[in-house]
C-alpha cells in the first residue's frame, strides 16, 4: 500500500508536490514556498498530478475547493 506519493514537475509555477494519503493532505513546493491543501481526495490528487499542467490543474482542481495553510520556510544565508 503506497502511503505517501512525491512527484517533481517540469512547470514553470510548480515544482513538485507530496500527497499523503492517510491524511489526505497535498503539499505543493513552489519555488519560494509550500502550501498544505487539507483534505484532498485521493481522485483530485490523482487529476493535479497527471495533468499536462499542473499550474492549471492547481488553479481547476484544488485551489478555491480545499483549505490551505502557506508553511514557512526557514531561509538561511
Amino acid at each position: 500500500m503506497i502511503k505517501t506519493q512525491t512527484n517533481v514537475y517540469d512547470s514553470s509555477t510548480v515544482e513538485a508536490s507530496t500527497y499523503i494519503y492517510e491524511t489526505k493532505e497535498l503539499f505543493v513546493n513552489f519555488k519560494s514556498t509550500t502550501y498544505r491543501y487539507i483534505d484532498v481526495s485521493e481522485e483530485d490528487y490523482i487529476s493535479f498530478s497527471t495533468a499536462k499542467s499542473q499550474g492549471i490543474a492547481l488553479n481547476n482542481v484544488i485551489k478555491g475547493t480545499y483549505k490551505y495553510d502557506k508553511l514557512e520556510t526557514d531561509v538561511t544565508a
